[in-house]
C-alpha cells in the first residue's frame, strides 16, 4: 500500500490551546497505517515556501508535553497568500508526497485553505486541505465557538473580578481604570469581561463592544455619569478595535499594518478623560496574556482543541477537502458538543457577528442567553470572591 504523508501548520495569533490541536492531529495521523511521515511547517506557509519542513514522527513526546503550554511550537505567521505562491506550495507538498495539509488558524487561514483547495482541484491534484479553527476572538463563522476562546474568556472574566477586589480594598483617590481587551472586530471577548456582573452596580462598570462605534462625547458622558453616581473607582472595558468618532489620533501610535485596527485606543481614551474631565485614569493592557495564561486554560477548551485536530485527520483520510472541522453544540446543560464538517465556500474569512440578544447595552451587561452560552466553555467555574467584610 502506498502511504501518504501529512503536513501541518499553525497560523496567526497563538492561543493557550493551539498546541493541543497539533497534538490531536499528529497522534491520529501516526495511528493510521495509510500515513507515512508527518511534517510540521515552521511559521505557517513560510516553512513550505522555504523548503524547511520538519518531520514530526519522532517528536510526539515533545508535542504532547507542549500541548499544555502556550505559544505555537511550530511557530506562526500572518503571511498573506499570494496567487503566484499557489504553485510553489503545491510543488513542495508533492515533493514530500503530502496528500493532506491541515492548517490550524483563524479567518486568514480559512481563506488560505479554501484557495489552495480550489487551485489543487483545478490542477487535478489529489491533495486534501483541512482548516482547524483557532482564535481567542471567536469570530469564525460556521462553528458554535472557536478553540482558544473559552480559555481567553476564563482569564478575562476572572481577572476583571480580581481587579475589582483589589480596587475596592484600596482607600485611595478614586480613578477610572481602563482595561484594553483583545477580540478583533466582534464583541465576543470584550463581552466576556462582564460574565460575572450580576447587577448594574457591579464591576466592570462600562463595557464597550467593537461592533458598535461611539462618539467621543458620548463616551465622556458615560464615564462622567458613572464615576459621579457610583462615587468610587470604576472599571471601563474597551476593545482594542474600538471605533470612537471624533477622537484625536495619536501621532506616535503605530497602527497594525495587517489587521488595520486603531492602535493604542486605551491610552488615547485615558488622555481624553484626563483632558476633558480631569479625572485620574490608569490603563491596563493585558495584551498577550489572553493567549498565554496557562493557569486559566479551560478543560473543555483543551479537550475540544485536541479532538478537532484528531478529527481533521479522519476527515482528510476519508477524502474531505476545502472545509473546516467545526463544533456543533447539542446541549448547554449538560454541555455536549460534537465535531462536524463544513465546506468553506460560503463562509471562509467571514466574521461571525455577536448577537444583539446576548448583550444588554443600556446596562453594559450580558443577557442570560450569553451567560448560558459562555459558562460551559469556561468549565462553569466562577471566581467565588469575598469583596468586603464591612
Amino acid at each position: 500500500m502506498n502511504k501518504m504523508n501529512v503536513v501541518i501548520g499553525q497560523s496567526g495569533g497563538p492561543t493557550p490551546v493551539i498546541n493541543a490541536s497539533l497534538r490531536g492531529a499528529v497522534e491520529k495521523a501516526l495511528k493510521h497505517d495509510q500515513v507515512g511521515s508527518v511534517y510540521g511547517t515552521p511559521n505557517g506557509l513560510q516553512g513550505i515556501l522555504n523548503h524547511k519542513l520538519i518531520r514530526l514522527n519522532e517528536k510526539l513526546p515533545e508535542i504532547c508535553k507542549a500541548s499544555e503550554q502556550p505559544g505555537a511550537i511550530l511557530g506562526t505567521s500572518r503571511h498573506p497568500l499570494a496567487e503566484e505562491e499557489y504553485a510553489k506550495i503545491i510543488d513542495e507538498l508533492e515533493r514530500v508526497n503530502a496528500k493532506i495539509f491541515c492548517y490550524i488558524g483563524g479567518n486568514g487561514s480559512s481563506r488560505t485553505v479554501l484557495a489552495l483547495h480550489r487551485y489543487a482541484s483545478a490542477m487535478g491534484k489529489d491533495i486534501r486541505f483541512v482548516h482547524v479553527p483557532k482564535t481567542i476572538d471567536n469570530d469564525l463563522d460556521g462553528t458554535d465557538h472557536c478553540p482558544g476562546y473559552g480559555s481567553a474568556s476564563k482569564f478575562l472574566s476572572h481577572t476583571v473580578q480580581l481587579f475589582a477586589a483589589d480596587m475596592l480594598s484600596l482607600q485611595t483617590v478614586s480613578k477610572v481604570e481602563i482595561i484594553e481587551v483583545m477580540g478583533g472586530n466582534r464583541g465576543w471577548l470584550p463581552a466576556a469581561s462582564a460574565l460575572f456582573k450580576k447587577q448594574e452596580t457591579d464591576y466592570p462598570d462600562l463595557v464597550y463592544l467593537p461592533d458598535h462605534p461611539i462618539d467621543a462625547d458620548a463616551f465622556l458622558a458615560d464615564v462622567d455619569n458613572t464615576f459621579s453616581s457610583k462615587g468610587r473607582s470604576i472599571i471601563v472595558i474597551v476593545p482594542d478595535h474600538m471605533k470612537v468618532n471624533d477622537l484625536a489620533k495619536d501621532p506616535y501610535a503605530t497602527e497594525d499594518p495587517i489587521r488595520g485596527h486603531n492602535a493604542g485606543i486605551g491610552f488615547r481614551l485615558s488622555q481624553h478623560i484626563n483632558r476633558q474631565l480631569k479625572i485620574p485614569t490608569r490603563v491596563t493592557v493585558p495584551n498577550s496574556l489572553f493567549r498565554i495564561a496557562s493557569g486559566f486554560v479551560s478543560r473543555i477548551d483543551y479537550q475540544e482543541s485536541l479532538l478537532l485536530g484528531d478529527k481533521a485527520i479522519d476527515y482528510a483520510l476519508a477524502g474531505y477537502s476545502g472545509g473546516m472541522v467545526t463544533l456543533e453544540r447539542q446541549s448547554s446543560s449538560p454541555y455536549v458538543s460534537r465535531v462536524q464538517w463544513a465546506q468553506l465556500d460560503d463562509f471562509a474569512g467571514k466574521e461571525k457577528t455577536f448577537p444583539t440578544s446576548y448583550w444588554d447595552a443600556s446596562r453594559h451587561m450580558p443577557t442570560p442567553a450569553f451567560i448560558d452560552y459562555l459558562l460551559p466553555l469556561i468549565d462553569q467555574e466562577e471566581p467565588g470572591l469575598v469583596f468586603s467584610l464591612n
